[in-house]
């Protein structure tokens, strides 16, 4: 026995699903396509620097039409920003967390996290701290940007971690203009000498599991110092 024929939806609904679906699609495409420009902008500003980076070739490398980067970022320095803000919004907001929830613990605790998220996220994006390092290198206009909108802030929270160490002797009382860059800078070291540690060690990008690795012991080399306590050597001696 045939079944009987279940009615076709009124044309105009159909074509209401088609349209939906076609909009849906070009959303994702949207989507898509902004997101494939902020990673292929972070690596031509990491590998060229702000001057030598072209849009055009930015475009080329994220599969889209140039104009494509105007409707979304208005031109090269907002694209420029992007990748900033892709890169350091959420590990800023992160270290915050992540010190607000070890307020009871003592100070080097906290401090401890802090800088972990910080080392973390740099060796995540070691194009986007590349070209970070070229505006700080050369004190650009958009070293202001960055200063006022990510470093400052976070310099500001580690400063008050560095000096709640201090009050408890915890640290040395370095001043903490030196104490602060010196831990950043120390921490982000193996992510400066990418091409370096690669021509000289043959070592590529690190795996996830690696960058946690390197995070905690870049901390424990800028907190403890390097040398292996007298009193370990000392006891390792008399056990043998």
């Amino acid at each position: 026995m045939t079944e009987p024929r279940r009615p076709k939806p009124p044309a105009r609904k159909r074509a209401g699903e088609a349209s939906a679906t076609t909009a849906g699609a070009a959303r994702s495409t949207e989507v898509s396509g902004r997101q494939r420009l902020i990673e292929a902008a972070e690596m031509e500003f990491g590998q060229k620097g702000y001057d030598g980076a072209s849009v055009l070739s930015i475009a080329n490398r994220a599969g889209v039409k140039q104009p494509l980067l105007n409707y979304h970022f208005g031109g090269k320095e907002g694209l420029w920003r992007a990748v900033v803000e892709s890169a350091y919004t959420e590990p800023l907001k992160a270290s915050t967390l992540a010190s607000e929830a070890l307020d009871d613990a003592d100070p080097l605790t906290r401090l401890r996290a802090t800088l972990r998220v910080f080392a973390v996220n740099n060796i995540r994006h070691p194009a986007a701290h590349a070209l970070v390092v070229m505006e700080v290198a050369q004190a650009s206009p958009r070293l202001d940007w960055l200063v006022e909108n990510y470093m400052k802030p976070f310099h500001d929270k580690l400063d008050a971690l560095i000096a709640d160490c201090h009050a408890a002797g915890l640290l040395k009382p370095y001043p903490r203009e030196h104490a602060s860059i010196m831990m950043t800078g120390m921490l982000t070291a193996i992510q400066s000498a990418t091409h370096l540690a690669k021509r000289v060690y043959g070592v590529g990008p690190m795996t996830a599991e690696q960058t946690e690795r390197h995070a905690e012991q870049a901390i424990d080399a800028l907190l403890n110092g390097m040398l292996v306590r007298r009193d370990h050597r000392d006891s390792g001696k008399k056990r043998g």
